[in-house]
């Protein structure tokens, strides 16, 4: 019988103990714990409880099984703890963890359900099941209006057949207690079907979504709800196989009767109730428990294997099958941990790629990323020498007056931040975005207007970009967000990253030219467009390009002229008129500086003199940043 290659997972996130304003909830953990113990001890499942988690605990756990699952495996999800729903134009449903607020009127401390969507759609697991055990759970999702898809069995299929076609396709599948508009009661009848369903709601060998929710359409009110959520192949079903499903069964005890005497350990999981060892002669019952004892007292492979090999179907052949993958796994973290030592000791992009390529769902998967992701920002940086220049332009009335700046070294990077290095901000700490705490961005179509549902992830239309787009700057950032994004740099990296001042940003951007003004007028559009992303030239970008895809300035730093506008440090206010050393604009202010043109700037406000400004949560499918250090 050929043996499944994946694994079975489950994780509960219960919550008992809240912030004030929230009542406690210390149910959540006796259902949690008797439904860890039924998928434990009867399906074999690999089970982890998570009791009383913040938000970043949640988002942390989760992006944690994303590194660890292969494509042939099942991860379960369960959540018991409050849940709320906003109605309107915001229609976003939230789970509340440990941390959150009762208060918290922008939803910064809950997790919504777009944020757990998106941290489900990085999972390499075959099937996900989301389970939902809180108040307006239903507001997950869409939820299915007909009987699940599922795989089709014929009515001759085999228990493992049947198991090989469940696993032919990707599932994504989730059921929640109630519907967006209804609570749930604190002793939850959710849990109790669901348990029930496990129990008694299967065949004796599998439990398919279908029958889960037959169980739970027991409960009436509230009447849980199901569907799919992105990623989902039709035919995709998430199974419950119970241990020893599919032994043969062989008439051991010579009764003609089929029960559990006649079961034998098998390839699907550990055995249930035993081969018994009365069928055996009693000597050769006890050669076999003296070899356990010897191999389980050494506690080696070659042990086990000895074990194995002197009896192949003997008593504690699944105990030993067990210990040989503990062994695997403790040699696997051990190895594991060595490489990612080695890693740090060398602390290089090299050196943390390698560990990387070796271990791809290592168990330092995210902080590698994270390390380098800070690494590759330091190697993007260029130095610029200090310099005396003439700041700002008599042309405009908002560029005067022309005034003398005096600059120290700095560094900026080379290239405009991309979706990929945001994304590792983002997955490393969790940050919601001004985008994502107030539902959208504006995105330009015959006019700007503010869209629903934008966030850094969209392009200039506002639609989600394909991963072969995160070498495009990322844009839909507010200031905050750059700035957040700044802090966590610098802490990770050991230097102090910032936004680039107004006259760091105007001095890079001449290419330390004294006195260039790229852009200026209409006889400058050819040349200019050997540099600079912007509209009205035919340069092969309808919108933002590949960072770092023309030429470079003097300098060797990109798209200081086009492309996406750029965050500044600086409040906006008017130039002041005297000689100013590495000026940092007003101490206060309503507006942020951001400068540079755009994709979708005409030639003239591509000059490098070329002020605009917003609200620091101001953000837009124009608008992105680059960062800066001191020398």
């Amino acid at each position: 019988m050929p043996e499944r290659s994946g694994k079975d997972y489950a994780v509960f996130f219960y919550v008992t103990e809240f912030q004030p304003g929230w009542p406690t909830l210390p149910e959540t953990e006796i259902e949690a714990k008797a439904l860890q113990k039924e998928l434990d001890i009867e399906y074999g499942f690999k089970c982890e409880l998570v009791a009383n988690p913040t938000k970043q605990d949640i988002r942390q756990k989760i992006r944690e099984y994303n590194a660890r699952m292969t494509e042939n495996d099942q991860v379960l999800f369960f959540f018991s703890m409050h849940g709320h729903y906003d109605p309107g134009l915001r229609d976003r449903g939230y789970l509340i963890a440990n941390d959150g607020l009762s208060d918290d009127a922008y939803r910064d401390t809950w997790l919504s359900y777009d944020d757990l969507r998106s941290d489900l759609a990085e999972c390499r697991a075959k099937h996900i099941l989301l389970a939902l055990d809180a108040c307006h759970s239903g507001s997950f999702g869409i939820r299915s209006k007909s009987i699940p898809d599922g795989p089709a069995y014929n009515q001759e299929d085999d228990c493992v057949t049947k198991i090989n076609k469940t696993f032919k396709y990707m599932g994504r599948q989730y059921c929640s207690s109630g519907n967006k508009e209804t609570k749930t009661p604190a002793k939850s009848l959710f849990a109790s079907q669901f348990l029930e369903a496990l129990r008694k709601g299967n065949d004796g060998k599998m439990l398919r979504f279908h029958d889960l929710l037959y169980w739970l359409g027991k409960v009436e009110n509230p009447q849980p709800e199901s569907g799919t959520f992105s990623g989902h192949d039709p035919g995709g079903d998430f199974v419950f196989v119970r241990k020893n499903a599919c032994v043969s069964m062989v008439d051991r005890d010579g009764d003609t009767v089929p029960d559990t005497l006649d079961q034998c350990p098998d390839n699907w999981g550990s055995q249930a109730n035993g081969c018994p060892a009365t069928i055996k002669g009693a000597g050769e019952t006890m050669q076999d428990l003296q070899a356990w004892k010897t191999a389980k007292q050494q506690n080696t492979e070659t042990a086990y294997k000895e074990y194995l090999r002197q009896f192949p179907k003997g008593e504690f052949r699944e105990d030993s099958n067990t210990a040989l993958r503990n062994l695997e796994d403790e040699a696997m973290r051990a190895s594991d941990n060595m490489a990612w030592d080695l890693a740090l000791e060398k602390n290089s992009l090299v050196g943390y790629k390698k560990y990387l390529s070796d271990y791809p769902a290592g168990l330092h998967y995210t902080e590698v990323q994270v390390r380098i992701g800070a690494l590759e920002v330091m190697n993007n940086m260029v130095l610029v020498k200090g310099n005396t220049f003439s700041m700002g332009s008599s042309s405009y009335p908002g560029e005067k007056p022309v005034h003398q700046v005096t600059l120290s070294d700095f560094y900026i990077s080379k290239n405009e931040i991309t979706l990929a290095e945001f994304k590792t901000f983002i997955d490393a700490t969790g940050y919601q975005t001004d985008a994502d705490k107030e539902g959208g961005s504006k995105v330009f179509t015959d006019k700007w207007k503010e869209k629903k549902g934008v966030n850094w992830k969209c392009d200039t239309r506002g639609n989600i970009r394909p991963l072969s787009e995160y070498n495009h700057p990322v844009i839909h950032v507010s200031w905050n967000d750059a700035s957040a994004y700044c802090e966590w740099v610098s802490k990770k990296s050991g230097n102090v990253y910032h936004l680039p001042t107004e006259a760091e940003w105007e001095y890079a951007a001449s290419g330390g030219e004294v006195g260039h003004t790229k852009g200026t007028d209409k006889n400058d559009e050819k040349s200019l467009s050997r540099f600079a992303n912007f509209e009205g030239i035919e340069d092969g970008y309808a919108n933002t390009s590949i960072v770092g895809s023309l030429e470079s300035n003097a300098l060797g730093i990109f798209d200081m002229s086009g492309n996406v506008s750029e965050w500044c440090l600086d409040w906006y206010d008017i130039y002041r008129p005297e000689s100013q050393d590495d000026p940092r604009g007003p101490s206060n202010g309503s507006y942020r500086i951001f400068r540079g043109g755009s994709w979708g700037s005409i030639a003239q406000s591509c000059r490098i003199t070329f002020r605009n400004s917003n609200s620091p949560n101001y953000r837009s499918s124009h608008v992105g940043f680059r960062v800066a250090r001191s020398k």
